[in-house]
C-alpha cells in the first residue's frame, strides 16, 4: 500500500461541507416528492433536517430512510460480462480482492477514485460517472438518498450482513433495516504518538487531549487531522462537551478559539498523514484514527524499530468518536444483482479479513475479530490492541459525527477556516 485512502492533497476534508455547486442542485431535486410519498418517514421539524430534507440520525435517535423505489426482486441471476465499476477513495480496496471478484463472476472490475465522498456524490449527481457501487458515509446518506443517487437494497442477496457483522451495524441507527448500506470499515478517533520520544504518560493524564496544549517541547512535530469535524470535535471533548454534533455557535466558536492557541504552543500542523509520519518519526504526536497505527505498524514502521515505539490512546466508550464507512449501490448501475453480490462479497469473513490485514489496515466490523485474536495472530502488537474496536463501541451511547443542518454545516466549516487562518496550514 503506497497511499492512504485519506491522503488527498488540496481536496475537501473527509467530512467537508456538502456539495456546493450545480451538481448539488441536481442531487437535491425530488427531495420534497420523496418525503411526501413515504408514509414511513419521520416527520422533520423545521431546522432539524439535513441538506437533503431527511431527519438527522443520531446514535440515540434511529432513522429509517424512505425507499424512493422498490428494491430488485429476489432470486434473479447475476449479470455477467463487461465492466463492473467500484467508486471509492484511492487505495482503499485491495486490488486482489477486486480481481478475485471479477474472476468469480466473469466481469472486468474497474476502480474509479474520488477525492472524498462529497465530491464523489457531486460527480454522480452530475452524470460525470456511472459506477455500480460506491463507498458512502453515514453523514452523507442524506444526500445520497434524497438525491436518488443510491438504490434501496434487497438483503436476500446479502446474507453475510446478518451472518458475519456486528449487530449494531446490521441494523444501524443511521440506516434502520440497512435499507441502503452495508458497513465496510470502522474506526475511532484518538491520539497516536512515538513513545520513544514522548515520555509523558498520555493515557494516564486526567484529560489526555490536554497533551496538545502541553506540547511546547515537541514543537514542529505535532499535528491534528485535517478535518473540520474531528478538530473542532476534539476541542469540544477536551472541555467535557460530548455533543459533537452541536450547532451552538458559542460552543463551536470557543472550540475554534482554543484550537488557535496551538499555533503558539507547538506551531500546530494539520494533515492526514499520521499513518506514515508517526511510525517514521517525522511526527511525534498526532490526532489519529484507530486504523492508522495498525496500518502504520504493518507498512511504515522502519525496519529495526520496535513496535513499542508506537502508542495509541482513545477515550472510553461513550466519550470517544467512532465511525463506520459503508458501501451502497449506485442508481446508475446496469448490474444491480451483481452489485448486491459485491456488497455480500465484501462482508465475507475471508475477503474482509484479507482486505484488512493484507492491504488497508482499517478494521472491518466482523464478529470473528476481537483484540485478543489479532494480538495472538501477530497482526496487531499487544501495545496497540486498544486500536481494535468491538460491537459494544457502537451502541446508542456512542459518539458519532452525524449530518448537520445546512446552518450547522456552515458554522463548522467557517470555524475550521477560522482555525486554519490563525496560523496558516
Amino acid at each position: 500500500m503506497t497511499h492512504h485512502p485519506k491522503e488527498r492533497p488540496n481536496s475537501l476534508s473527509r467530512r467537508g461541507f456538502l456539495l456546493r455547486s450545480a451538481g448539488a442542485a441536481a442531487a437535491f431535486s425530488g427531495v420534497d416528492g420523496l418525503l411526501a410519498a413515504c408514509g414511513n418517514t419521520t416527520s422533520v421539524p423545521q431546522g432539524l433536517a439535513g441538506p437533503g430534507g431527511l431527519p438527522l440520525a443520531r446514535p440515540d435517535k434511529r432513522v429509517t430512510l424512505p425507499r424512493w423505489e422498490d428494491p430488485i426482486k429476489s432470486g434473479l441471476k447475476p449479470e455477467t460480462g463487461g465492466t463492473f465499476t467500484v467508486f471509492n477513495y484511492p487505495s482503499y480496496l485491495y486490488k486482489k480482492v477486486l480481481n478475485d471478484f471479477g474472476a468469480k463472476y466473469g466481469v472486468q472490475v474497474q476502480y474509479t477514485p474520488f477525492d472524498n465522498v462529497n465530491s464523489g456524490l457531486q460527480r454522480l449527481a452530475s452524470g460525470g460517472v456511472t459506477p455500480d457501487v460506491m463507498e458512502i458515509t453515514p453523514d452523507t446518506l442524506d444526500i445520497g438518498v434524497a438525491g436518488k443517487l443510491i438504490k434501496p437494497l434487497n438483503l436476500d442477496y446479502i446474507p453475510n450482513l446478518q451472518k458475519n457483522i456486528w449487530p449494531q451495524l446490521v441494523d444501524p441507527f443511521y440506516d434502520g433495516e440497512s435499507r441502503y448500506t452495508v458497513p465496510y470499515t470502522c474506526y475511532a478517533t484518538g491520539i497516536a504518538w512515538r513513545a520513544d520520544q514522548i515520555k509523558k504518560d498520555i493515557a494516564g493524564m486526567d484529560q489526555p487531549w490536554d497533551i496538545f496544549w502541553e506540547s511546547q517541547a515537541y514543537k514542529g512535530k505535532v499535528a491534528l487531522l485535517s478535518e473540520n469535524r474531528e478538530t473542532i470535535g476534539m476541542a469540544l471533548l477536551r472541555k467535557g462537551i460530548t455533543d459533537i454534533n452541536t450547532e451552538d455557535p458559542a460552543l463551536v466558536n470557543q472550540a475554534v478559539s482554543d484550537l488557535k492557541e496551538l499555533y503558539a504552543v507547538c506551531n500546530i500542523k494539520v494533515d492526514d498523514l499520521q499513518y506514515q509520519t508517526v511510525p517514521e518519526g517525522s511526527s511525534w504526536l498526532h490526532q489519529a484514527w484507530s486504523g492508522d497505527m495498525i496500518a502504520g505498524y504493518i507498512y511504515y514502521l522502519p525496519k529495526g524499530t520496535p513496535a513499542s515505539a508506537l502508542a495509541y490512546w482513545k477515550a472510553p466508550r461513550g466519550k470517544v468518536p467512532v465511525q463506520s464507512d459503508c458501501f451502497a449501490i449506485c442508481s446508475t448501475t446496469k448490474k444491480p444483482v451483481l452489485s448486491h453480490l459485491f456488497l455480500n462479497y465484501l462482508l465475507d469473513n475471508g475477503v474482509a479479513y484479507e482486505n484488512f490485514v493484507d492491504f488497508n489496515g482499517y478494521q472491518p466490523p466482523l464478529n470473528e475479530i476481537d483484540p485478543s485474536t489479532l494480538v495472538q495472530k501477530g497482526v496487531v502488537p499487544e501495545n496497540l490492541a486498544n486500536s481494535v474496536l468491538t460491537n459494544d463501541d457502537f451502541g446508542p451511547d456512542s459518539l458519532q459525527y452525524g449530518t448537520l443542518t445546512s446552518r450547522g454545516q456552515q458554522l463548522w466549516e467557517d470555524g475550521y477556516s477560522n482555525f486554519l487562518a490563525g496560523g496558516g496550514s
